[in-house]
């Protein structure tokens, strides 16, 4: 797979995670976040796996070992969206969009922090101007920051872990569709417990929308989108690949616009250019490489 080629399949998962905000807010109108995220990997990793077995056939030689390296990915995944999940209930797809991007910022300086990788003042100084545009983003005063946008900041901190341990490990990833499906198939069984501690489970739907939600998130935002974030990430750096999933947040802003009528005020659209100006000069000048 060349570069280019890298790069426009994540510019697809990243319309398909955009509009997995609306599907959320769909889901929720019905489903709890527990239940949503529930539902979305019951279809990512059950329906994955029985495709995969269809396409391919059984293949048990390296399970072991392949599952076993899913494991970090899917405990990552599964706090990341269950924090996001539980977000959108408390605040708008359009702020979770803009939110959820910090981790183009986070991960360039977890690699520098934790991982020793190379690193810069220019690295910390458009760390700063992103939080300031958060700031404006949320409205300005620390009172306007909600409980939803708060658990979204956490969920871009689960995201921004996740894409580096998808960087570390993608080389050694035999098959980058069956590996999403046994990541999804993690995030299940961490889920279940927290799905059975509930009072009451399913009571029902009203309309068919929230289950239309659910099937987006399972079969777009997880099967296709996140397979093609594992199988690039073969190919592109982490600040790479994170630059490309930005784009995430103003297909979210623009979906949230056109399906959800959501509205942003002037000062919070200046706090979320700032948030994607820092963040698109962060990749430019980030000296890192893939080898490929």
């Amino acid at each position: 797979m060349t570069k280019n080629r890298a790069a426009l399949e994540l510019i697809f998962a990243g319309i398909l995670w955009g509009f997995g905000f609306v599907a959320t807010v769909w889901a929720l109108e019905a489903f709890t976040p527990v239940e949503t995220l529930f539902l979305r990997f019951v279809i990512a990793g059950i329906v994955g796996e029985i495709l995969y077995l269809a396409i391919k056939g059984p293949n048990f030689t390296s399970l072991r070992e392949e599952l076993t390296r899913a494991l970090p990915a899917g405990l990552l995944l599964g706090g990341m969206l269950l924090l996001q999940t539980i977000g959108l209930k408390y605040t708008t797809a359009t702020k979770s969009g803009f939110l959820t991007a910090l981790y183009v910022i986070m991960v360039p300086l977890f690699n520098a922090w934790f991982f020793k990788t190379q690193s810069s003042w220019r690295q910390y100084a458009l760390t700063v101007l992103a939080l300031v545009g958060t700031f404006i983003l949320v409205g300005g005063h620390i009172d306007n920051i909600n409980t939803g946008d708060l658990w979204t900041l956490g969920c871009a901190v689960f995201a921004t872990f996740h894409i580096i341990y998808i960087g570390r490990i993608s080389n050694r990833v035999g098959n980058a569709f069956r590996f999403n499906n046994f990541q999804s198939l993690w995030c299940l069984l961490a889920l279940t417990p927290l799905l059975l501690s509930q009072d009451q489970m399913f009571v029902g739907t009203p309309t068919a929308k929230p289950w239309l939600g659910v099937l987006c998130l399972g079969l777009g935002s997880s099967i296709i989108a996140f397979y093609l974030q594992i199988r690039t990430q073969k190919i592109l750096s982490d600040s790479t690949a994170s630059m490309i999933f930005l784009l995430e947040s103003p297909f979210a802003a623009m979906f949230g616009f056109m399906i959800l009528n959501e509205r942003l005020s002037p000062l919070q659209i200046s706090g979320a250019v700032l948030i994607m100006t820092a963040s698109v000069l962060q990749i430019l000048w980030d000296p890192s490489k893939k080898e490929t």
